[in-house]
């Protein structure tokens, strides 16, 4: 069975795209090997696609839960590090 989702993120400028897109790529890496994982940033929109390939829907389920947890937290730690001011 052949399982994808695709979402899109909108978030406040670029950079904040990206930051949060590296922040997250180290864990889209640990997937299971029957998920494909792929982010990218198109300006301020973050497109994730999820693909997954002979897998379970369970297992399929928790990798997009874990990626879905994952921005959230990067999210907003790069939100609190902007209103800090820090760099």
């Amino acid at each position: 069975m052949m399982l994808e989702l695709s979402i899109e993120i909108v978030m406040n400028d670029e950079n904040t795209c990206r930051s949060v897109l590296n922040a997250v790529e180290p864990d889209n890496k640990t997937a299971p090997s029957s998920i494909a994982i792929d982010v990218t940033c198109q300006g301020n929109v973050m497109r994730v696609v999820v693909r997954g390939s002979n897998t379970k829907i369970l297992t399929f389920r928790n990798t997009v839960d874990d990626l879905l947890e994952h921005i959230s937290i990067a999210m907003k730690t790069v939100k609190e590090i902007q209103s800090t001011g820090a760099s």
